[in-house]
């Protein structure tokens, strides 16, 4: 007969939370509320965490994957946008990437034209998924992203 095995409560906490983050992104805007915000994957849609879950991710370490992006509108009014995806090689508390973070959005703003930027903002999966460029420009569309205006607009 086979035994059972044994109770690890770390390990049973860590699948639970891993469980309630699976549809969770941590999303940013600069030109926004200056805010993190929670985001629904599925559903695309913001929602307000429990005090339960914003503890969940504020405290662990999670393998991470960011997608950093600069939002940009040239003279036609066409809206693009220039990106990146970042994984962490060994789990890191959220806390841990923003100077990573910083470092590619300067190395983006770099690459781009001055002129076409509106903004930029960054969507982190702590259950480290894999982002389409579809799907993140739609996440990024219902969080209002592109409402900025360029530099050739404000002088305009």
């Amino acid at each position: 007969m086979s035994k059972r095995k044994a109770n690890n409560p770390q390990k049973r906490m860590e699948r639970v939370c891993k469980a309630a983050l699976k549809n969770c992104a941590v999303s940013f805007l600069a030109g926004g509320n200056g805010k993190c915000q929670l985001v629904d994957v599925n559903t695309k849609r913001v929602f307000s965490p429990t005090l339960s879950l914003s503890k969940v991710i504020e405290s662990g370490s999670y393998l991470w994957s960011v997608y950093c992006a600069v939002f940009c509108r040239d003279q036609a009014g066409k809206e693009y946008m220039q990106g990146l995806t970042i994984k962490t090689n060994a789990p890191c508390r959220q806390s841990d990437l923003l100077s990573v973070l910083h470092d590619n959005h300067l190395q983006l703003l770099k690459g781009c034209n001055d002129a076409h930027a509106l903004n930029v903002g960054w969507l982190a999966s702590p259950t480290g998924r894999e982002w389409s460029e579809k799907e993140v420009g739609d996440i990024f569309t219902k969080l209002d992203a592109w409402d900025f205006n360029t530099k050739l607009e404000c002088a305009a």
